[in-house]
C-alpha cells in the first residue's frame, strides 16, 4: 500500500520554529492561523481544492540552553491516506509533529541545526505516519537544508535553499526553492518554491503573505492539483 498522506517533508514553518526556539533558553509557545496549510509548495489539506481552507496551527518548544531542543507542532485539516488506486484508507483531522534536535551558532554569522521529526495522523489507522531527519546550515541571510525520510521504506528527500532579508525593522522578505527526489510520495522529482513577506506587529505578533507552489504534485484523489501556485496569508503569536 502506497502511503500518500500529506507532509512527509518537514513544514517550512516548523523548521523555522525549531531553529528560533532553540535560540532562547526555556519554554515557548506559538499559535496562529493560515488561509491554507501548504508545505514545500504542496497543499496539505484534502478538503475540496480551493484556495481558502483555513487551518489553526500551534505548538510548544523547550530549549535546554546548551543547543538541544525538543518541540511539538500541530495543524488542523483533513488529511487522507490513499492506496495505489487512490482509495481512501484512513482520514485524520489533525497533524501532530514531534521533533528534537541540536542547534548551534558559530562565529561570523554561521549556524547549523540537526534533528529528527515524527509525523502522526490520529484516526488514519497509522497510514501516513512517518519519520524524518533534517540538517540545515545558515550563513548570514542564506539557509541550505536537506530532509530525508527513514523507516518503513520512506525514501522521501528534499534539498532547499532559502533567504530571509530584512527590508526594515518591521518587514522581512523570505524566499525558498526546493527539489524533491524521484521517490518522493508527493510526485516524481520536482521543484517547489515560495516567496513572501512577514510583518512584525510587535508583542511577538506577526502577519505573513506568501505565494507558493510545486510541480508534479498529485497528492491524492481529493487534491489533484495540490501543487497549484496559491497565495497564503496568516498570522502567528509567540509567547
Amino acid at each position: 500500500m502506497k502511503q500518500q498522506l500529506t507532509s512527509i517533508a518537514l513544514a517550512s514553518a516548523l523548521g523555522l520554529a525549531a531553529m528560533s526556539s532553540a535560540q532562547a533558553e526555556g519554554l515557548s509557545f506559538n499559535i496562529g492561523a493560515v488561509s491554507l496549510y501548504k508545505s514545500n509548495g504542496i497543499d496539505q489539506d484534502s478538503r475540496e481544492t480551493k484556495a481558502f481552507r483555513p487551518a489553526i496551527q500551534g505548538g510548544v518548544d523547550y530549549d535546554f540552553g546548551n543547543g538541544f531542543y525538543v518541540g511539538n507542532w500541530n495543524s488542523t485539516g483533513k488529511f487522507n491516506a490513499t492506496d495505489d488506486d487512490d482509495n481512501v484508507i484512513g482520514t485524520a483531522n489533525i497533524e501532530i509533529d514531534l521533533y528534537a534536535g541540536f542547534s548551534k551558532e558559530l562565529s561570523n554569522g554561521l549556524s547549523y541545526d540537526f534533528g529528527v521529526a515524527r509525523y502522526i495522523y490520529p484516526g488514519a489507522a497509522g497510514f501516513g505516519n512517518a519519520n524524518e531527519w533534517y540538517a540545515s546550515f545558515t550563513y548570514s541571510i542564506v539557509t541550505a537544508k536537506i530532509t530525508r525520510g527513514f523507516g518503513n521504506g520512506n525514501k522521501d528527500q528534499r534539498l532547499s535553499l532559502a533567504i530571509e532579508q530584512p527590508l526594515s525593522d518591521k518587514l522581512t522578505i523570505k524566499a525558498v526553492v526546493g527539489k524533491r527526489n524521484s521517490n518522493h510520495s508527493s510526485g516524481t522529482g520536482a521543484a517547489d518554491f515560495g516567496v513572501g513577506l512577514a510583518y512584525d506587529m510587535g508583542d511577538d505578533l506577526s502577519l505573513s503573505a506568501m505565494v507558493s507552489g510545486a510541480q508534479k504534485s498529485k497528492l491524492n484523489a481529493d487534491s489533484q492539483d495540490a501543487g497549484k501556485t496559491r497565495l497564503i496569508v496568516g498570522f502567528s503569536k509567540s509567547f
